[in-house]
């Protein structure tokens, strides 16, 4: 028998974590949560406090983003001097 498989309440689009992950990128300093959210208001994908949270989740564990003292910033780098310092454990 194939297990049915339930909608988690806090569900988001692709499209809402896509506008966030492009925030941050282009925000380039630490942001708020409220500056997120008034973003995405802004752009036709108000969302709740409670979803936001679930696509900052998804960022944070797929190393994308952090979170500081300071607020949420975009740390996913492509660039190949970078990415060989972190491999080696360099200090930057």
């Amino acid at each position: 028998m194939a297990a049915s498989r339930a909608s988690h309440p806090l569900d988001i689009t692709l499209g809402t974590t896509e506008v966030v992950m492009s925030l941050l990128q282009e925000a380039g300093d630490p942001v708020s949560r409220n500056w997120l959210l008034e973003r995405l208001k802004e752009s036709g994908h108000a969302t709740s406090r409670a979803r936001l949270n679930r696509a900052l989740r998804f960022c944070f564990d797929l190393g994308l983003a952090i979170e500081g003292s300071k607020g949420i910033q975009w740390t996913h780098t492509t660039s190949p001097s970078l990415l060989r310092s972190l491999a080696k454990g360099k200090r930057i």
